[in-house]
């Protein structure tokens, strides 16, 4: 899976490509991940864990779509989301530091598990750490009227994030935490098994 961190004096926010890219992205010049790890030894662990499933089934599932609870106002998102035509999400920004990045590649929080959950066979995609990404308070939300593709998302007070909403409408905001996926079509093992993460230095 590709995914890019950006290092500014401005902002620090990243980009995860879940599908694959659909054009040829050019070469960042300025990547400097290497300066921080042997890039070569990165790896995305994979593993066959049933009991994922009874993880799944405690949390709530929400009973609209990614892309209609955005539209409806029920939340907002952290920044830009992408949707192809049928509502799979391609890819999303997310505010990441360097810090952050480095510690969840070290740790090796990007994996891929498979699981059975809801009679069908799916694998499911950490985008942080294990115990922030099955914590009972996160919430499933299907990605368009199928039950092939979901996410996990942990909704947090815009004030932690240091956003303010004028005027104040009590809404929260959606961080995605991780990708459930029956779709293989769309998010192919292949892809997500590759590494391909970018530290950007903003010139």
């Amino acid at each position: 899976m590709k995914i890019t961190c950006i290092e500014s004096d401005y902002a620090h926010i990243g980009y995860v490509y879940l599908q694959p890219p659909s054009g040829k992205i050019p070469y960042q010049t300025n990547c400097i991940l290497n300066q921080s790890m042997d890039i070569s030894q990165i790896q995305i662990p994979f593993e066959q864990k049933p009991e994922l499933g009874t993880y799944l089934e405690n949390m709530t599932m929400l009973p609209y779509s990614f892309r209609s609870g955005y539209k409806q106002e029920k939340f907002e998102t952290e920044y830009g989301v992408d949707f192809d035509s049928s509502g799979y999400i391609t890819g999303f920004e997310v505010g990441m530091s360097p810090v952050q990045f480095l510690t969840l590649i070290e740790n090796q929080s990007y994996r891929l598990f498979e699981s059975v959950w809801q009679n069908q066979t799916c694998h499911i995609f950490l985008l942080d750490e294990f115990d922030s990404v099955f914590s009972e308070f996160n919430a499933i939300c299907r990605m368009n009227r199928k039950e092939d593709a979901y996410l996990i998302i942990q909704f947090v007070q815009p004030e932690t994030l240091g956003v303010t909403f004028y005027p104040s409408e009590g809404k929260r905001i959606a961080l995605i935490k991780g990708l459930i996926s029956a779709k293989p079509e769309l998010y192919p093992l292949s892809y997500l098994l590759q590494p391909d993460f970018e530290l950007i230095k903003d010139k």
